[in-house]
Formats: structure tokens, sequence, C-alpha cells
């Protein structure tokens, strides 16, 4: 087992790792209680879950729109110079909607608050192009890294929602919001401390249109592929809670949801000891298909036992799926763009998960929990076929991307 995971070892490379892993970790752990916490307290104060979708879905779309926008500031000015009085303005909006909810402020207030999403800088994002800079010659170690940010990153959107949520109901309405803007706000000011590994700005040339790395050949497809993987996510977490209270085993919902979150773990770290040499553009397609292959049997599921088994899995293609997204993508931008054309993608992830929950809440109401297991494979298999339709154009676009040399900064 040990010499399974010895690529691994990769990671002690960067400078003062202690430091940069607790962090960045810490801020993650805050940013996945954020959403729940949201919910739980509205709903709680306002005895509304409406209000509470609403409220959470605003701050969401705010996110979606703002953070493309942060991160090519990101890009132009640096890390510290723009994600330290952006993270310091979306958590001040954070603090104030708590008191808010406290008070019993108009409902129009907490929506017009929540707004203030749309400065939180992406923290996958600042580490990951970290990464980015400090193996940028070094491709097989680079997918090492990032495969390990991936399953770092999931296992706080495993335990970060159950946190926030149960501090929520063991404590007081707030608690859970407040938790989690002491942890991202934490986190995310040591990471900017660990100027180190803070990326340089890159010079460059181009013309910065109003369309930014939105132009840039692929990564649209990227984008769009891990929204409906963050549909996957969404629709198995609610389905998943859905269908073991229809069985009488509501309180195994969350184990259940476990398994599947462990199954991508599992696959995450398998997949980041496997070699990648060359292009891998092509490894979209295989694993968006094994993705939605071994999820598909999910229509037939008899009992709890075998779901658990079918979701462990249907995991393990998911972060093989995101982890091979997020390797491409910095092959595609430009050195200039790349804190922006990771936020598209990783948007779009976060997109999906709010859009993959909606749906599958719907499904629920109208055909039954069982049923709603479309709502998932669905989004699996349109990503293969997403993957499909647009292999040659993401192949060409590596291609070019790999013999263009890169610009000096």
């Amino acid at each position: 087992m040990r010499r399974l995971f010895a690529p691994y070892r990769v990671l002690r490379v960067m400078p003062s790792a202690t430091h940069f892993f607790a962090t960045a970790y810490i801020a993650r752990l805050g940013t996945s209680m954020i959403g729940v916490s949201i919910v739980v307290m509205v709903a709680a104060r306002y005895d509304s879950y409406a209000l509470a979708g609403l409220v959470s879905f605003v701050g969401l779309m705010s996110m979606a729109l703002g953070g493309p926008l942060v991160a090519r500031a990101v890009d132009r000015y640096g890390q510290r110079r723009v994600a330290l009085p952006c993270g310091i303005i979306s958590i001040g909006c954070l603090a104030a909607l708590a008191v808010e909810a406290y008070v019993g402020a108009p409902a129009w207030v907490l929506v017009v608050t929540n707004l203030g999403q749309a400065f939180a800088p992406a923290v996958g994002t600042l580490v990951r192009t970290r990464w980015s800079h400090l193996l940028q010659d070094r491709p097989a170690d680079l997918h090492v890294a990032n495969s390990f940010e991936q399953v770092a990153e999931e296992s706080c959107f495993v335990m970060g929602p159950a946190l926030g949520a149960g501090l929520a109901s063991w404590l007081f309405p707030e608690a859970g919001l407040l938790v989690s803007v002491v942890l991202f706000a934490a986190g995310l000011l040591g990471l900017l401390a660990h100027t180190v590994s803070e990326p340089p700005v890159h010079v460059s040339d181009e013309a910065h249109d109003i369309f930014g790395a939105f132009r840039t050949p692929g990564l649209i497809q990227l984008a769009l592929t891990l929204t409906l993987t963050g549909a996957v996510f969404g629709g198995m977490d609610v389905v998943v809670l859905a269908y073991a209270e229809d069985q009488g085993v509501e309180a195994l919902g969350g184990v259940i949801v476990g398994f599947f979150a462990a199954g991508s773990l599992v696959g995450g770290l398998v997949y980041g000891v496997l070699p990648v040499d060359g292009p891998i553009a092509r490894r979209m397609l295989v694993w968006t298909f094994a993705m939605f292959a071994l999820m598909f049997p999910l229509l037939w599921v008899p009992n709890i036992p075998v779901l658990a088994l079918n979701g462990f899995l249907g995991g393990l293609a998911v972060a093989p799926t995101l982890i091979t997204a997020m390797t491409l993508c910095p092959r595609l931008v430009p050195a200039g763009q790349l804190n922006e054309g990771m936020t598209i993608v990783v948007t779009g992830l976060l997109v999906g998960v709010g859009v993959g929950s909606a749906v599958a809440g719907q499904v629920i109401e109208s055909y039954g929990a069982h049923r709603a297991f479309i709502v998932p494979i669905a989004a699996a298999a349109i990503a293969f076929v997403i993957a499909a339709l647009g292999r040659g154009w993401l192949t060409g676009a590596e291609r070019r991307a790999l013999d263009t040399p890169v610009a000096a900064a």
C-alpha cells in the first residue's frame, strides 16, 4: 500500500507544506458549510424553506456571475491584492446575514445581503493555480497534486454540510453560518499569508475583452461537463436521502451519501497514482462514460444495502472526471488567464450541484424517490454525450495549446 501511494510524496515539494495544506483545508471546509448553513438558518428563523431556497439560490448565482470576474482581476493584479479585499467583503456580508436573520430583518434584506457572495474568492482555484505554477514543467507531478486537491475538496464537501446543519440544530440557527465564516476567514487569510507559493502575475500583450477566458477553445466544454458532474452530486444527495426516508431508514440517508462520496474519494486517490503522459483530453470521454455506466444500475436498486454498494461504485468515476478536467484546464488556458479559466470550470461544478438538487427535488415530489434516480443518471449521460460530440474539438484544442510556446512572464 505504501508503494502504491508513493507518488504522493511529491506533495512535499510545497514550501511550508503544513501551513499550506492546513489553511487551504480550513478555508474549503468553511466554504462547504455556507450553503446548507444559510438554508437551515433562514428556514428556522422564518419558517419558510421557500425563502431559504431563494436566499441560497441568489448567493449561488451571485458567485457564478462574480467568480470569473474576481478571478480575472486575480490574474491581472495577483492573489493577495484582489482575494484579500474581496474576501473581506464576502465575509462581512455573510456575518451581516447571520445578524439579520437573528433580528428578523425583512426577507428582501437577506436576499440583497447574500449578493455579496459575488465577491467570494474561489479557494480551490487559488490553491490549484499555486500547484500549476510550482509544477508547471512536471505534468506527472501536477496530476498527482490535482488528484490530492480534488480528494481534499470532496472530503470537505462531505463533512461540511453535515457540520453546518448539525451546529445550527444543536446550538442555535446562526451557529453553522458563524462557524463557517470564521473557518473561511481564518483559512483564506492563512493561505494568502503563504506568499512563497503565490504565483507571479503574468504580463500579457493579449487584448482582454469582456469575454476573457471564455474564448479559450475547449473551456466551455469542460465547464459544461463539470456542471453536469455537479448535477450528479447534487441529484444523488437529494435522491438518496429521500429514498432512505421512503424505506423507513431516514437516519441512514447520510451514511449512504457517504458511500457515494467514499467511492469518489477512493477513485481520486487511485487515479492520482496512474501515469499521465502526453495528451489527456480523450480521458474525458472514458471517464464520463464510466460515470454513466456505473450509475445506470441505480434505476433498479431494490434496497438500501444494494443502494450503498451501487453508490460507492458510481462514485468511483466521479473524481477522475473532475481531476482530468482540472488537469486539462491549465493546458488550455493562457497563463495570464489561469485563475479566470479555472474559476469558470469550478463555478460550473457549483452551479450543477444547485441545479441537480433542485431538479431532483421536483422529480421526487412528482414521481417519487426511486424514479428520481433518473436525474443524476441523465446528467451523467448528457456529460458523456457532450464528451463524445466534442472529442475532436477538445483534443484539437489541447494539441494546439501544447504546441504553442509559453510566453515569458
